[in-house]
Order: structure tokens, then sequence, then C-alpha cells
């Protein structure tokens, strides 16, 4: 009965999944996600991609193909691991392998060999979103929803056998979670998104599980009953949420962030966004109680967050920027489609680094990014005058760039808005503009919440163009905008000062070229 759930599979699912169990047919033999087979993919694209103009130049992109979700990230022997989902063949979305890169400092990534692919010989078609851990017996595991033969998908376990993680088993009992499991309530056939974690001296395991009959949305938890984390026992519910706030908690995690637990979870509909979660988590009866809520980043073009823990304690949050959209989402967030590129589609945001603020999620870009800086420009401190009705535009003189970090400050005084476009004309028009008018930031159309405002206060931003990305830090990490401009409104490489409706003033612009990554 649970498997019949399949036929009610909303239509994105139903598109992915379909991707995921379909035949291989003769001539798309070589699509099979083989080892040989991804990298004579990587290595027919890699010139094609290295005269892609809006390729980013400091971002982590896929080496071809369509990039997914990010996967496994961990701390391991002194780097930083970080897993993907990739489609090496084609730019478009299909069944994923997970890729896999390393970094010393969260910014100079080496990819490493293919990474773990499905395994043909067990009937696996394709390797869904997951997680990593190294038990206390010193196992490097993967934790990873998988389909066999068009069925309900299944967590499987999967050991690495180099330090590297680089190669892997099948090792031991799989599948070790199934919707058969003893106790479970009715999850539709697509639930998904394992992630493992510690606390206590116990392990855990929590997963995106859909209810359609049900008016909130569940996060089942569950416990390992043997060293090996094959066995698991179903502990109820980790916490719950309304229904008509999320439709699903997709990629969940769970981690330890100061003196609180922070849960995030990406999200399609009614919103496609990350939103977090900060409380108390209590271990005896292994229930969230959450007392903040909030965006991770308000836009639509961040999704599928993957936090890494390092040995000194710290979080570090890596998030994807898909370069494709999907066209099952409300049409007011896909039109025009982002689907403009034919070599390759999606990259990282930038990794950040959390914090706790007076109980609130702070997210800040990490440290090594000020090892690409060059090039320095200042603007000296100024009132943003308006003579007319008409927006008042100021362009930069004598500073340009596609690769760019800004810092500014601004007053608004007695305008109804003021702001900084990228990526310009040399008249101002065009690019990502930035409007900010009190307790609203409106980026790319945006808009952003910044409730504490009161007026008098000033606005700080950080900003980070990376060719056709942007990505916008306000106060200090507080608040975080990522954006993927549309390839026709990307009219030049110039920087341009707004105002309207009264005179606002520059408290400070501070800017620096910055170098790509080789």
């Amino acid at each position: 009965m649970k498997n019949s759930r399949l036929q009610c599979l909303p239509k994105r699912w139903s598109f992915i999944f379909a991707l995921w169990c379909c035949t291989l047919s003769v001539a798309a033999q070589s699509r099979k996600l083989t080892s040989e087979n991804i990298d004579s993919a990587i290595r027919v694209a890699t010139p094609k991609l290295e005269r892609d103009t809006l390729r980013p130049a400091f971002h982590l992109t896929p080496p071809a193909g369509c990039m997914g979700d990010p996967n496994g990230g961990i701390y391991h022997d002194g780097w930083y691991h970080i897993f993907y989902g990739l489609y090496p063949f084609a730019h478009h979305p299909g069944g994923w392998y997970w890729a896999h890169a390393r970094s010393k400092d969260l910014l100079h990534w080496e990819p490493m060999p293919t990474g773990l692919t499905p395994g043909f010989e067990l009937g696996l078609n394709a390797v869904g979103s997951g997680s990593t851990i190294v038990t206390e017996q010193g196992e490097r595991l993967a934790f990873h929803s998988q389909s066999r033969g068009g069925g309900a998908l299944e967590f499987w376990r999967t050991t690495f056998t180099d330090a590297e993680l680089s190669e892997w088993e099948h090792r031991g009992k799989n599948p070790v979670l199934t919707l058969d499991h003893p106790g479970l309530p009715p999850f539709d056939g697509f639930w998904r998104d394992p992630f493992v974690f510690s606390a206590g001296g116990r392990t855990f395991l929590i997963a995106c599980a859909d209810l359609f009959e049900e008016n909130y949305v569940a996060v089942p938890i569950f416990e390992a009953t043997n060293e090996a984390l094959t066995e698991w026992i179903y502990k109820g519910n980790l916490f719950t949420v309304p229904k008509h706030r999320y439709r699903n908690l997709e990629v969940p995690e769970f981690r330890p962030l100061g003196d609180q637990w922070i849960f995030m979870a990406s999200t399609d509909a009614p919103v496609d966004r990350v939103n977090y979660f900060i409380g108390e988590f209590d271990l005896e009866q292994l229930r969230f109680q959450p007392e903040i809520e909030a965006p991770v980043d308000y836009s639509g073009h961040y999704y599928a967050q993957e936090t890494i823990a390092d040995e000194a304690g710290d979080l570090f949050l890596m998030g994807w920027l898909p370069g494709w959209d999907r066209e099952w989402l409300p049409t007011y967030m896909n039109h025009p489609l982002k689907n403009s590129n034919p070599l390759w589609n999606g990259c990282f945001a930038l990794p950040r680094k959390l914090s706790l603020e007076d109980g609130r999620l702070v997210q800040r870009p990490v440290e090594a990014l000020k090892q690409l800086r060059t090039e320095h420009f200042q603007l000296e401190p100024r009132t943003l005058p308006v003579s007319n009705a008409v927006t008042a535009i100021e362009v930069v003189d004598g500073f340009t760039g596609d690769q760019l970090e800004i810092h500014i400050s601004l007053d608004l005084q007695y305008a109804s808005f003021c702001g900084i476009n990228v990526l310009s004309n040399a008249d101002g028009q065009g690019g990502l503009p930035i409007i900010w008018h009190g307790d609203v930031l409106n980026v790319d159309g945006v808009p952003v919440p910044i409730r504490e405002w009161e007026p008098g206060q000033p606005l700080e931003m950080q900003i980070f163009v990376d060719k056709k990305f942007v990505e916008v830090f306000v106060n200090g990490g507080k608040y975080c905008i990522s954006r993927q401009v549309q390839e026709d409104h990307l009219k030049g490489k110039h920087i341009a000062l707004t105002s309207l409706g009264g005179t606002a003033r520059l408290i400070s612009f501070e800017a620096w070229k910055l170098l790509g990554i080789p």
C-alpha cells in the first residue's frame, strides 16, 4: 500500500523520479554514470568551459554539466570535503552521482577523482542527497537515498575505503532503512535526504518525509542501535511545522551552534527558500523546541544548504545557486527561465561562517576571500542629491569590474530610497539593482524586511560580484541575499549610486577587484 502512494507524487518529484528510474536506451548508454563516462564528459567539456566569459571566477562550479545539491560536508584529516550531485552530460538536471572536492580554506577547491557513483550491480541508477560521518571506530560512512526498479526510495550506507574519501564500497547490510521499517507513518515513496549526527554519545538520523494526508510536515528521527550504524529504531518526530508554511523540509540538517541547536532545511513551496530554526534539543525526549525561525537566504536562487563543522568547533555553510529553473514552480519565480547556459548550470554560493548573536543566526563570508583582493578603491562620504521627480543615478567614476567586493554604508536621511546598481552600463542602467527604503531592502526584486531598523539608522552591505552572480550580506551578515542575474540584464561592469525623493548620504564606500581562482 505504501508503494502505491508513488502514483500521487507531485509533478516536481515525478519528473525527477522518472529521470532516475528510466531504463537507459542503447543510444544513451554513453550517459550511464560510470567513472569512465563521467571522466570522458568532463574532458570534452573542459576546453569549452574555459572559454566561457560568464563562468564564475571564484565560486565553486561544476567541471561539466548540471550541478545539484551539496552533500556530505565533512572536515577530515585537515581538509574540508564537499560532495555534490552532478549530471555531467548536459546542462539540464538528470540522475546524479556525488562529485567531490576538498579545500584547506573553503575557497581554493581541489577537484577529486570521480566520487560516489551508483551501484549498478545492485540495481541502482543514481545517488540521492545525503550526509557523511566518521564513527568513533574511525569508519568513514556516507548515507544517501537510492531507488531500485522504480520502487520507493531507500536509505543506503556506503563506506569510504581511503583517507581522501575518494574510494567507496557498499559494505554490510543495505538498505539500512526502507518504508517497511516498523512503526513508520505512511510517508510517501519519495522520502529522502538522510542526515546522520551524534549527540551525547548516541547517533541519530533525520530525513525529509512527506505526509500527504496530514496538515503538518514531520521530521522523523531514528537512533542507531549498533556501532556499524546499520540498525535503526524509529523514535517519532524531532519536531513538526504547519504545512501551510512549508510544503516539505528537504535536505534537513541538525547541528549544535553555540549553546543551542540549529535546524536547517530547504522548502520548494510556497517559496523556494532555505530556512533555519534555533532552539533547544531535549536529548531525553529526542524533541526539538524551536524559538527562532527565519530564512537563511531570502532569494529563491539559494537552495539545498550543507554545513561543515571543523575541529575548532566552527560551523560553515555551503549553498547551491541553481543554474536552472523548475517549470513546476509558480510562474512568478521562474520567468524568464534561468537556463541560459548550454555548457553548465549552477555553482556554490560563497562559504559562510555561522554564529549566533542575540539568539539569531549571523552569516559572514569566509576570511579566505580577502586573499583575492587586488586593486583598492574608495569614495569620500557625500550626499546623494536629487533634483527632480525621477531616480537620480551617479555612476562611480574610475572603478569598474565584474569580479568585485564592495563595502557600502548608507544613510537614508530624507530620501524615499537609495541604493546601488552593479553590472550596469555607463549610464548606470541595467545590471542588478539594490534599493533600500527603510525597513525593506529590495535586491533584484527580492524584498527583505529589515525588522530592527529605525529612522536615522544606517544600512551596511558587503557585496560580492562574480560575473553574473551577486551575493549581498547586510548589517554584518544578519541578512543574506544571493542572485543570479539574467544574462540579458547584464549591461556592463559599472557601479552606480541611486536615490529618489530627497537627499540621502553615502557614509562610506570601499571596494576591491578580486582575482579569479584557477
